[in-house]
């Protein structure tokens, strides 16, 4: 599996520091910041660092480190040890992924472009493919700010609410264009979506006694549609 996975990314390296007492608040380029306090939650993928690691063109492996997704901001980042209290940014104009080792396993999040998706986005950002080695099904996370201070350019001087990271996540497979359309976690959202084989997809799923609950139980079925 590690083998497949190293052909599916190639990385390159470049960083930069900032504090990590910056991380909860947002510049002027957000169109706001906040007043008071810091923010509830923060804006990474995981609560806890972990060990990750990326991979050079050549196939080679980055050094291990303690690595994360900044979801909100849209960046990879690092830091030396546990305690420290800088947080390294990896400008990731080379960038293909990486890899991160939660306490249970590895995710792999993979850099995919806005034109790759039926509703195209505007900009590139990192997704989860939800079983390697296939590339089929992906999730996206989302950290929005919601601060209840802000008001346009500027924060209520009566509020004293902190403002919060709201965690959301979508799901998407490759459809017949080759394209990503977002699906829910349903059987008849993957029918729907394969409408032009929906007796063949239908019959896959009664057959193989398939009934979606995570990304990775359609995997199977979006692999099988592509095939036919």
């Amino acid at each position: 599996m590690k083998n497949t996975i190293l052909a599916i990314l190639s990385i390159a390296f470049y960083s930069h520091t900032y504090a990590q007492s910056d991380l909860p608040t947002a510049d002027l380029s957000d169109g706001y910041k906040i007043i008071r306090g810091e923010a509830k939650g923060t804006p990474f993928l995981f609560d806890n660092w972990h060990v990750g690691y990326g991979i050079y063109n050549s196939g080679s492996k980055s050094e291990p480190q303690l690595m994360n997704y900044d979801i909100h901001q849209n960046n990879v980042v690092y830091k030396t040890s546990e305690s420290s209290n800088n947080i390294m940014v990896l400008q990731d104009s080379g960038f293909k992924g990486m890899i991160l080792k939660n306490d249970t396993n590895e995710v792999l999040l993979s850099k995919i472009p806005g034109y790759d998706f039926e509703k195209s986005k505007k900009e590139e950002k990192y997704y989860e493919i939800a079983l390697p080695p296939s590339n089929k099904v992906i999730i996206e996370y989302i950290k929005e700010l919601d601060d209840p201070n802000a008001s346009g350019w500027t924060s209520s001087s009566t509020n004293s609410y902190n403002a919060e990271y709201k965690f959301k996540t979508k799901y998407y497979i490759l459809n017949k264009d080759k394209k990503y359309e977002e699906v829910k976690l349903k059987n008849k959202s993957l029918v729907k979506t394969f409408k032009d084989k929906k007796d063949q997809i239908e019959n896959y799923i009664d057959n193989n006694n398939i009934d979606v609950k995570t990304a990775a139980d359609m995997v199977p079925v979006v692999e099988y549609y592509h095939s036919l």
